[in-house]
């Protein structure tokens, strides 16, 4: 069963980070994944005893922070070398145990050793997760080097590490599987948590739940069936005109779906 429902603090980007917290802990949400996106939260930007405040500031709103994200799409490579490593270190502040990290896009403009690149650096991420208890979960995105379940596999397997596991996002699994429960199934006790959102079919844009194509139901019992027991955290990012009223009816909309059928 899933340790919570969670909401991810990038759809309320406009506000602060505690207002962003607030906002989901009165809505109703057990959890939120603080994204390291965050105007202001940039990994360099901050400290362990900003971390640890906000984590107080999420527990007197009544919700807790469940995860920690950091995904480095607009940042240059060295940069978000630098960015990864240092979310690794903080995650502990924020007082849990997961940072959700993604890999590089390739490219004509990428460099030619991206993959290696990115290889040496998650290695030095993991060896600095391993010291600090710290689970790192990598999601799969159409488009990345890591694209879906047969790029993700391999990494584990190549990887070696029961730090290392997967955060699956189930739209990105919906546009690279061509089964997403069949997907649960073959990745199994590697999923550390979930990203919750519709789709319309075959396209990368996410939409509150049950506002999609999505048989999300179908999606959900694989992951109960599968023991996934971390975060099932709701993303949605374009809603920054009206964040509050996406969560609520995400809210609901996830409620009914992990209802007891």
């Amino acid at each position: 069963m899933a340790a919570g429902i969670g909401f991810r603090t990038i759809g309320y980007r406009r506000h602060s980070p505690e207002e962003a917290i607030s906002r989901i802990g009165l809505i109703g949400y057990d959890g939120v994944e603080v994204c390291l996106e965050h105007p202001g939260l940039e990994p360099e930007r901050i400290d362990e005893a900003r971390c640890e405040s906000l984590a107080r500031f999420a527990a007197d709103s009544g919700t807790q922070i469940a995860t920690v994200s950091y995904h480095g799409d607009r940042d240059p490579l060295e940069l978000r070398w630098e960015r990864a490593l240092r979310a690794v270190e903080l995650t502990p502040a924020f007082g849990c145990d997961t940072l959700i990290v993604n890999s590089p896009r390739p490219g004509p403009d990428a460099p030619s050793d991206l993959a290696e690149q990115f290889s040496r650096q998650l290695a030095l991420q993991l060896e600095r997760a391993e010291q600090l208890g710290v689970k790192l979960a990598l999601e799969p995105e159409p488009g990345l080097l890591v694209d879906g379940n047969a790029e993700m596999i391999e990494l584990l397997e190549r990887m070696g590490s029961p730090t290392l596991g997967v955060n699956l996002d189930v739209g990105h699994a919906a546009l690279t599987e061509t089964d997403v429960p069949a997907a649960i199934r073959q990745l199994g006790d590697h999923i550390f948590g979930a990203h919750i959102e519709d789709i319309p079919a075959g396209e990368h844009r996410h939409l509150v739940p049950g506002s999609g194509d999505l048989d999300l139901r179908s999606i959900v019992r694989a992951l109960d069936a599968v023991g996934m027991d971390g975060w099932m955290t709701v993303d949605l990012f374009d809603i920054a005109e009206a964040p509050d009223e996406a969560a609520r009816a995400s809210l609901q909309a996830m409620r009914h779906l992990t209802e007891p059928s």
